[in-house]
């Protein structure tokens, strides 16, 4: 397979499939690793068969991978036999039929509501344009439920004002656009970073993203995740989180207030309804603690 094959594969697949660049960029490693592992092996696409890929299946699964990076590796991997056999460039598929690890299904953790208040109330204190920028950051992760991808990706002209209200316009995953609300708090944070905070940072006066890093450039997903780690290291967050928790807490804290979940879906920019459930189970155990901590009849004597 050369580059530009693989080049044009990629480009049809984000087309046809509306995968993030991310996803992509993660799929082109994916296939470069199982390519250079069949140089190593001495074959090629033509002649692997289903033992093959069971073998470099098990080699995955040898490597200190998480399994959801295997999955997507397989999928990475399905797709590409896919498509050569839809160019008539393959037969067989020995992929086909063949299964990754089971998912191990965790729960979201969500922030409790009065810890992250205390942080939230905290974080601009010190008014410095950094100090601004991650109040406006975080007020924004937690007031519309953002994926950091989302959020990193915000440019001045997606700041809103919808019937008087405050909202972000955001291209979630599968290129689809959607309009989520910016509560009181984080629009003022938001416009307090813009009026005191981003002047100071930009560099480039051509420069559309909202968010900067120190450089004046757009903020990366790597640095939303070093300001997460930097401010539990300060003890500003005492829960050991990534950026996505505030997403989490978002969802969480909504449906403990009564939203309906089509409603949380919407927001949060789940294709099915089924991702979103999975929030009513954090819920239902909260529900459980309280009701065991507060019921005078609870315990057993």
């Amino acid at each position: 397979m050369s580059a530009e094959q693989l080049t044009h594969f990629l480009d049809e697949l984000a087309f046809t499939r509306r995968l993030s660049p991310n996803t992509v960029e993660a799929y082109r490693r994916d296939l470069e690793q199982y390519l250079a592992w069949l140089q190593q092996e001495g074959l090629s696409l033509e002649r692997v068969t289903y033992t093959d890929a069971r073998l470099y299946l098990y080699e995955l699964g040898t490597k200190d991978y998480a399994k959801s990076t295997v999955a997507r590796k397989l999928s990475a991997i399905r797709s590409w036999y896919r498509y050569m056999a839809g160019q008539g460039q393959l037969v067989d598929n020995p992929w086909q039929d063949l299964t990754g690890p089971k998912q191990d299904k965790h729960l979201p953790v969500a922030i409790p509501e009065k810890d992250l208040s205390l942080f939230l109330n905290r974080l601009d204190l010190q008014q410095t344009p950094l100090s601004l920028r991650d109040a406006a950051i975080f007020e924004c992760l937690y007031a519309s439920g953002l994926r950091v991808s989302e959020l990193i990706a915000l440019d001045l002209s997606d700041v809103l004002r919808a019937a008087d209200y405050p909202v972000l316009k955001i291209m979630g995953k599968g290129r689809k656009e959607r309009m989520v609300p910016l509560g009181r708090k984080a629009f003022a944070a938001v416009m307090a970073y813009l009026d005191k905070g981003r002047p100071q940072l930009l560099t480039d006066t051509e420069e559309e993203a909202l968010f900067l890093n120190h450089l004046g450039r757009r903020l990366t997903r790597r640095g939303v995740g070093y300001l997460t780690d930097e401010y539990i290291k300060k003890g500003a967050l005492t829960f050991h989180v990534s950026p996505h928790a505030f997403r989490h807490s978002f969802a969480t804290h909504l449906l403990d207030h009564g939203a309906d979940l089509r409603l949380i879906q919407e927001l949060l920019g789940h294709e099915s309804l089924s991702t979103t459930q999975i929030y009513t189970k954090i819920s239902a155990t909260r529900l459980r603690d309280v009701y065991l901590q507060a019921h005078p009849r609870a315990h057993k004597k």
